[in-house]
């Protein structure tokens, strides 16, 4: 089985436009050293479709390693360089990978923990 087969088993990525200007990439199973570059190149075709916004849905994801992060962190820059607002909606695993990695801060987030007001609103 080649590295290419690998990561498609361990990694699905499915692409949709819920709404005109919005583009929502879902990912879901593991990011790690083997499926970075199936993740990067999914991420790299959402951006150049210039989406005004770009929702990336991770709560199917299972494990995050660094390389993750860092995948995650180039699609931040790639998207405030090109005007695109980037919003990332983490499973607990990929929350905490952010939170360890301390880049939390630099992501908008949605979901559960990812956005304090709503616990505040309570």
């Amino acid at each position: 089985m080649s590295a290419l087969d690998l990561s498609a088993l361990l990694l699905t990525a499915t692409t949709a436009e819920p709404r005109p200007g919005t583009l929502r990439v879902t990912i879901a199973g593991e990011i790690d050293m083997a499926t970075r570059p199936r993740l990067d190149d999914e991420l790299d075709r959402a951006v150049a479709a210039a989406p005004e916004r770009l929702v990336v849905d991770l709560l199917g994801v299972g494990f995050c390693g660094v390389t993750g992060v860092a995948s995650l962190g180039r699609l931040r820059a790639r998207c405030a360089d090109a005007g695109i607002d980037l919003v990332l909606k983490p499973s607990r695993v990929v929350r905490r990978a952010l939170d360890l990695a301390a880049v939390a801060p630099l992501f908008r987030l949605v979901g559960r923990r990812a956005e304090p007001e709503q616990v505040i609103a309570r």
